[in-house]
């Protein structure tokens, strides 16, 4: 019996050359619906993303108007493709990396910048490649941050037109301005913000409704800045690094908010003097629910003024210390001041666990470590668990 043999299926030919098949394919991507066609570009790489206005007419033009695209550049990336990607896409810019800007692309930063600016960029990271390598010179960023004539203005204005921005550092920023006027850092959605600077360039702080962390390190402040209102806008925070300033008075006279949900707080102060204790106690005593405690001691010259543990014990407040359990005293010389301090801490926190004292003995007038330690272990304890822990500074910086 003859059996014929099985026949092969016939293969499509391409649609090449039928535009009535295109546009059949073309059709069968095109029925999904808008926003799940933009769903689909948005997971996709900026380069990737581009490319799609190849696929058909109608998509030549939907990357532009797709938003949450990250924008993350290569190191092969062309610069002007870059800046005519920005130029051409009309969403918010979530998110903004370059790595590896060679020295000849350094100039294109500027219309990066001013483009991003416009487009409320929330995340910006910039890496240039060839940055610090003899004879290559340093990348100057675009006026609309650093260099200009109002460049606290300039600042102002990016920060203000940058309304999804959640993150905000300034490390040692440089104003080249011969006056520097007030301007303001207000953004609704800011959550953590970070000044870093050995001066004060003049900044000022305005309605952080969303902030949660806020770290404030500078040496050198304005002698007619107004701490009180300072703090009073950061009420809200969860975590505080603050830098107090030396002044005669205590700078934090007249601070009536509270923190209630501060629970980590580290403080750059001294215990030399008066006032330096009344600024630390203004907002120690507005903080009932703080947990974590840490103090740099910032000034190593002799204290000027001498108090006692009654001194301390006249600043109590109810809630003081209530919810404490961990406190850490960094370059300690632990002079009278400092020790009583510590007495003090101990005789009224009643959860405290750890209390770290990292001592500092390159001053020609700290107390030794050894009479430090008898003393401190003399010191009546709240809490039953409290531990002192004595470590030298180098401790610290080797474990680091």
């Amino acid at each position: 019996m003859e059996t014929s043999p099985p026949r092969r299926k016939q293969r499509r030919p391409p649609s090449d050359g039928d535009p009535d098949a295109a546009a059949a394919e073309e059709r069968s991507v095109d029925c999904l619906p808008e926003d799940i066609l933009k769903n689909i570009v948005s997971r996709l790489p900026i380069s990737d993303a581009v490319r799609t206005s190849m696929l058909s007419r109608s998509w030549r033009r939907r990357w532009e108007s797709t938003p949450g695209l990250c924008h993350l550049w290569s190191r092969g990336a062309h610069p002007a493709a870059i800046g005519a990607v920005l130029a051409r896409y009309s969403c918010f810019v979530c998110e903004f990396c370059s790595r590896g800007i060679r020295r000849e692309a350094f100039h294109f930063t500027d219309d990066w910048i001013c483009l991003l600016a416009a487009k409320g960029v929330k995340s910006l990271t910039l890496s240039f490649w060839e940055y610090g390598v003899l004879n290559v010179g340093v990348p100057i960023l675009h006026p609309a941050i650093f260099a200009c004539d109002n460049g606290g203005r300039e600042l102002e204005a990016m920060i203000q037109m940058s309304p999804l921005l959640e993150s905000l550092e300034l490390d040692n920023v440089e104003l080249l301005d011969d006056e520097i006027d007030d301007w303001i850092i207000q953004t609704p959605n800011l959550r953590s913000l970070t000044i870093v600077s050995f001066t004060d360039d003049g900044w000022q702080i305005q309605e952080l409704p969303s902030i949660q962390e806020a770290h404030i390190i500078v040496e050198e402040y304005f002698i007619d800045r107004d701490f009180v209102n300072l703090l009073t806008c950061l009420s809200q925070v969860s975590e505080l690094e603050l830098h107090l300033p030396f002044t005669e008075d205590n700078a934090l006279e007249g601070l009536s908010c509270s923190f209630q949900k501060l629970r980590s707080l580290t403080l750059h102060t001294n215990f030399n003097d008066a006032s330096s204790i009344l600024s630390t106690f203004s907002l120690l005593s507005r903080a009932p629910n703080l947990k974590h405690l840490e103090m740099e001691i910032t000034n190593l010259e002799n204290q000027g003024d001498e108090v006692d543990f009654e001194f301390f014990s006249a600043l109590c407040t109810k809630n003081l210390f209530a919810n404490l359990n961990f406190v850490s005293m960094k370059s300690a010389s632990c002079w009278s001041n400092e020790m009583h301090f510590i007495e003090f801490v101990l005789s009224k926190a009643r959860l405290l666990h750890e209390f770290y004292v990292y001592h500092d003995d390159t001053g020609s007038h700290s107390k030794p470590s050894e009479k430090a330690v008898i003393e401190m272990a003399k010191y009546k304890r709240a809490s039953p668990k409290a531990k002192v822990l004595f470590r030298d500074m180098e401790d610290l910086l080797f474990y680091r």
